[in-house]
């Protein structure tokens, strides 16, 4: 039996992918406004779950730039967080918090690790009230070891000390199935807008 639920965040339960895509651009946008915005759009949809760093140097390559991808990180990361606008419209999918209070109440434990960096991870939770749910919140990327490295998953595993068939990661990406394989896990990768938003209130509608 599962006891250990973790979950990815952007995309698996938050609906963000239309926010993340434009602050992608936006961040390009601020160095120069001829950027080219569709190849930009088009890069971000090949490569979601692909970390931010590998996008970003992917594109200033593409470019022809000389700028850090480190630094466009960081200019990527205060937009998220400067942005109050955007964050109002970041909100979880249909059901995803009534199935955290679901797990809660039967005394399962919840984590979350992300690429996200933990400012603006921080943020979402705040304004999604969904800060209370998590034992454990870990940002890959701001730990040195973004996914799919499984180095975070498995340090959170041997936090626990129990068997690896009491976890399960739930995720969006061919990265996040990457990542949960690399620790030795069960995983469940979900594709919430082919779903029309509405997974996880199917789930809890046939299971609860």
């Amino acid at each position: 039996m599962k006891k250990h639920f973790i979950f990815d965040v952007d995309d698996t339960l938050t609906n963000s992918y239309e926010i993340n895509q434009q602050l992608f651009v936006d961040t390009f946008l601020a160095v120069d406004k001829s950027a080219d915005e569709q190849y930009l759009r088009d890069l971000h949809y090949r490569n979601r779950g692909v970390s931010m760093l590998v996008q970003f140097a992917e594109a200033i390559s593409h470019l022809g730039w000389d700028i850090d991808p480190a630094e466009m990180v960081k200019r990527n990361e205060e937009m998220h967080i400067n942005s109050a606008e955007l964050f109002a419209k970041m909100h979880t999918f249909d059901a995803a918090k009534e199935l955290l209070e679901v797990l809660k109440k039967n005394g399962k434990l919840i984590s979350a690790c992300t690429n996200r960096q933990y400012g603006s991870q921080k943020k979402i939770f705040e304004v999604n009230h969904m800060t209370h749910y998590f034992e454990n919140v870990i940002s890959c990327s701001d730990e040195g070891h973004e996914k799919p490295d499984p180095y975070c998953l498995i340090k959170l595993i041997e936090k626990y000390d129990e068997p690896k068939d009491s976890y399960i990661y739930f995720g969006d990406s061919k990265t996040d199935r990457d990542f949960a394989k690399g620790a030795g896990i069960d995983f469940v990768i979900i594709d919430q807008y082919l779903n029309e938003k509405r997974f996880y209130k199917m789930i809890l509608e046939s299971f609860f």
